[in-house]
């Protein structure tokens, strides 16, 4: 796939849609890839504890991620809606904001998380046997930070700019280098779990330095003197509010399930979960990706006023994902044993983690739709919704399953509890759709 301009007003649905969607969905999968090595290799040299104190250290940054997702999509959106009206000094100034906001939130992310280190484990809820290892993993992770947080927003403005293909390119180059590093570092040199840190941390510094001479060489993007104006951040923050919603929810959400299964459970219960976490990954890192595909031409169109070639591109995405769905269900029905033991030996995490993924496969089903309409939400500045959805399948009614479920049906209301939040939010979805006016 050639690395050429799409004119994402006037070239057909199908070929933008193929054009964002493969590049995306590989970038996104060699990302996922890269975490699910860092995991076997975590559960194959440190064991499950290793496992659950990834887990339990995540909730942390998801939450900080984000925020830098709120500010990065909100960013690209109105800048790219600012762009298709040919307002191209207010589009360059979104571009400049957005960057220099994240540069400062992340490095206030560092200092923060550092200063506050030795609380964190605790408060995520670990126990004597791995809040070392928490401590040790995020020290790392932390200083990362703002290449992680930066990264993803240049994708955005990358492919914004009409170039799908590149970042894909410099993802993949990141994900070779955490896979090359996790066999280095944890698997020949044994620097266990700090060796999986850095391999993640590392895995940044590609993509981010690549892709910043790109957008300042082969981009119409331009950093520019910026005019801070507060009413037009806060309106960039409120459109991505939804991608916040989404990803802090997840994070509260994992915390939850992380405290219920060290009391009911046990270390193990967390690992198995976080097992059946990566393998479920797996899917949604396909679902986002599609749904992610359509968001520059979306916003495109919605700004030059378009609203047959919005609908085209949401239809598209929806029924892409809805086919891969069907299939991850089918894979996880098959494989989900083979797939569990491949990160530990532990026949009561394989067990376990193959029962929670059973369970899950249901809410593979549903979960790209309802990821699709969050993002079209987004795409075409309609925020409100989109944080609704988020927040119903990521949090709200996925905790309602968790405290309601189980009371009735033990620890397989537990796992049923995705299959309820995706069920009841497409529902929500559905509504959004039918009262839709582009």
């Amino acid at each position: 796939m050639k690395n050429t301009k799409l004119d994402l007003g006037k070239d057909p649905i199908l070929k933008i849609f193929i054009h964002y969607a493969v590049p995306s969905v590989l970038g996104m999968l060699s990302m996922s890839t890269a975490q699910i090595i860092d995991g076997i290799f975590i559960g194959r040299f440190v064991g499950a504890e290793g496992l659950a104190a990834v887990n339990l250290a995540w909730p942390l940054v998801m939450v900080f991620s984000g925020i830098s997702l709120m500010i990065g999509i909100g960013g690209s959106t109105l800048a790219n809606i600012a762009r298709g009206a040919e307002k191209h000094r207010k589009a360059d100034n979104l571009y400049t904001v957005t960057m220099l906001a994240l540069a400062i939130f992340s490095v206030l992310v560092l200092l923060l998380g550092l200063s506050l280190l030795r609380f964190i484990p605790v408060i995520l809820g670990a126990d004597d046997s791995i809040e070392l290892l928490v401590q040790n993993y995020l020290r790392i992770i932390l200083l990362f930070a703002p290449l992680f947080m930066l990264t993803f927003t240049q994708d955005l403005f990358i492919r914004g700019d009409g170039s799908p293909v590149f970042p894909v390119a410099m993802m993949l180059a990141g994900s070779v280098t955490n896979i090359i590093c996790d066999w280095l570092l944890v698997g020949r040199l044994g620097f266990d779990i700090e060796g999986a840190a850095l391999a993640t941390g590392f895995s940044q510094v590609i993509p981010f330095v690549t892709m910043q001479i790109f957008l300042s060489l082969k981009t119409r993007w331009k950093l520019i003197k910026p005019v801070f104006k507060i009413r037009e951040f806060a309106r960039m923050c409120y459109n991505g509010v939804s991608e916040f919603v989404d990803e802090t929810s997840i994070g509260i959400s994992v915390y939850i399930f992380n405290l219920v299964l060290m009391n009911r459970i046990g270390a193990s219960g967390v690992a198995a979960y976080s097992i059946a976490a990566y393998v479920g990954e797996i899917f949604g890192i396909i679902f986002y990706g599609t749904a992610q595909a359509i968001h520059a031409g979306v916003s495109f169109n919605k700004g030059a006023g378009d609203a047959r070639r919005v609908r085209g591109f949401r239809n598209l995405a929806i029924f892409t994902n809805i086919g891969f769905g069907l299939i991850a269900f089918i894979l996880l029905q098959f494989f989900r044993d083979k797939a569990a033991a491949v990160f530990v030996n532990d026949a009561e995490v394989i067990a376990l983690a193959s029962e929670i993924s059973f369970f899950y496969s249901f809410a593979l089903i549903l979960m790209g739709i309802n990821m699709t309409a969050a993002m079209f939400f987004t795409a075409i500045d309609q925020p409100t919704q989109s944080a609704i959805i988020a927040l119903s399948r990521s949090l709200v009614m996925l905790l309602i399953g968790l405290f309601l479920l189980p009371l009735f049906l033990g620890n397989t209301g537990i796992w049923l509890s995705f299959v309820f939040a995706e069920g009841v939010t497409l529902i929500l979805a559905l509504r959004f759709f039918r009262r839709d006016r582009i």
